[in-house]
């Protein structure tokens, strides 16, 4: 096994009687991971997304934002999954580009998890630091932290 995946999805709006409501989402999206059966070791991810958003059903065709302003975007995300705590754990430095119509987001984090089949408590942790910068418009920079238990 090689470790490549590829996955691809669409969604498209069908209305009868209104010739300028047309809405499409596409994307598609190209995974490397050498080693699938863990978490550890490097991981690169590889998405591009055509038109309006192809997931989320119903919420994404009646989405408030304006169906001309939705637009492509292009993700890439790098990712190496090292041990941690005695082998209990799984740490995650990570680093990501997102690139759409106008702005781009830079993106750096860090995830630590359970190790798959270690005798540890179901409890991770992440934190990320974006980037979102344009050529018309002053960057703007957020933090997010994740923790997730469970039991």
């Amino acid at each position: 096994m090689i470790g490549l995946s590829l996955d691809l999805s669409g969604r498209t709006l069908i209305a009868h009687g209104s010739d300028d409501l047309e809405d499409r989402g596409f994307a598609a999206s190209l995974a490397f991971d050498p080693n699938p059966g863990t978490e550890r070791g490097l991981s690169l991810t590889l998405r591009q997304d055509w038109g309006g958003s192809a997931q989320g059903g119903l919420d994404a065709l009646f989405a408030t934002d304006p169906l001309a302003d939705r637009a492509g975007t292009a993700e890439v995300e790098a990712e190496y999954g090292i041990p941690a705590f005695g082998n209990r754990f799984t740490g995650s430095p990570h680093v990501g580009l997102g690139l759409a119509t106008g702005p781009r987001d830079y993106t750096l984090g860090w995830r630590l998890a359970p190790a798959a089949n270690a005798n540890a408590p179901d409890l991770s942790f992440g934190v990320k630091a974006t980037r979102r910068g344009s050529d018309t418009q002053t960057p703007e920079h957020a933090v997010g932290f994740e923790v997730c238990a469970r039991w």
